[in-house]
């Protein structure tokens, strides 16, 4: 699994196509793509370009890893609160309640995650 692949670390130095390129090339079996969504369909389209071989094992590696996985908890909007709760309580344990309010400095634009 990679780090995130659209960060301006990467890609001020190749393009998105070759750095999806060369992640699942050189073995990454999952490539990241944190903040720009909109990016996923253009990376699904440079993997369905690679050989079939690497593709496979790829696949292959990802199932096998699966299978060792507990699956998830049943998706409920009271689960998500809770936990999301849980997160809050540790980043006002972590930071201080008034730290803990301030976003980045983007304001969540940075991250969707940050919005929720």
């Amino acid at each position: 699994m990679t780090d995130d692949l659209d960060m301006g670390a990467v890609l001020n130095e190749v393009t998105f196509d070759e750095t999806i390129r060369a992640c699942i090339e050189a073995g990454n079996d999952l490539a990241m793509i944190c903040h720009r969504v909109e990016l996923v369909e253009a990376a699904a389209k440079v993997i369905e370009t690679l050989p079939n071989p690497v593709i496979h094992d790829a696949l292959t590696r990802i199932e096998a890893a699966k299978k060792k996985m507990k699956p998830p908890h049943e998706w409920s909007l009271e689960r998500f609160q809770e936990i999301d709760g849980q997160i809050w309580d540790l980043r006002v344990s972590t930071l201080g309640e008034e730290r803990a309010k301030i976003l980045s400095v983007e304001d969540g634009k940075r991250s969707p995650v940050e919005t929720y």
